[in-house]
């Protein structure tokens, strides 16, 4: 059989969705608005970078903001812009890269979750991103994102296998993590039906572990005052045990 290489998520947003199916979307987004609360942020433009296949983007427009998404993998807009359809909210779904989108607009806040920070594989493009992000805040704007650790990936995903069998797709997922280098590389082999025929995809991501203080050191020398960094869904410090970390800065 054939093997088609393609770019992380590119056939991945065909069953995203299906996969991701435990995220608890509507939790997330009443942690978003928690944090607006604790920073007296009353924002009327978001900007979602990496929003992948919409799903929290479309919850915040259903609540009333000026929201826009990003994201690298043209696949996954595809399923944000039929989502944002279904749902009948507007927004203006744009194709770029964390690291270097440019859509000379400036926003209120500025979101990136499930752990897309963790694509910046070294310090300069985990700079880059907060860079790029600061040319589209406005002055004390908000950048909320979260990071996965190092625990959550030992854990959870280190030498492990997970695979579903469906109907119309299947797929393999393999996860391997080179402590040295603090990467977790992951092997995602497809089998989508098309047609009569199933064909074969493969995509490769490679995530990146970053400490905090490192997190909190490149936000500064963005241009940013570091405000929180919270174990995920809570106002409780992150501490050794957190899988997920979520980081609040403002732009000064």
């Amino acid at each position: 059989m054939q093997i088609h290489p393609t770019p992380p998520y590119e056939k991945f947003a065909y069953a995203y969705d299906r996969m991701m199916r435990n995220v608890n979307y509507t939790r997330w987004a009443h942690y978003i608005e928690s944090l607006f609360d604790k920073y007296d942020c009353k924002p009327r433009r978001i900007l979602d970078v990496a929003c992948g296949t919409g799903a929290l983007t479309v919850l915040l427009a259903s609540k009333g903001y000026e929201i826009t998404g990003v994201d690298r993998a043209t696949g996954m807009l595809d399923v944000a812009r039929e989502k944002a359809e279904k749902h009948d909210v507007h927004i203006a779904f744009h194709h770029g890269d964390m690291l270097n989108f440019q859509l000379n607009q400036q926003f209120d806040v500025i979101l990136c979750t499930y752990d897309s920070i963790n694509y910046a594989i070294n310090e300069d493009e985990l700079s880059g991103v907060f860079q790029c992000v600061a040319s589209h805040l406005e002055p004390d704007g908000l950048f909320i994102f979260d990071v996965t650790t190092e625990r959550n990936i030992v854990e959870h995903f280190h030498n492990k296998t997970f695979s579903e069998n469906h109907a119309d797709y299947t797929y393999i997922w393999r996860n391997s993590y080179l402590y040295h280098t603090k990467i977790c590389r992951t092997l995602l082999t497809f089998f989508i039906r098309e047609g009569e025929l199933f064909h074969r995809f493969e995509e490769v991501h490679q995530q990146k572990i970053f400490e905090v203080n490192t997190v909190n050191d490149l936000l500064k020398a963005a241009g940013y005052k570091p405000l929180s960094a919270y174990d995920m869904y809570t106002f409780n410090r992150w501490n050794r045990y957190s899988d997920r970390i979520n980081f609040t800065a403002r732009l000064v």
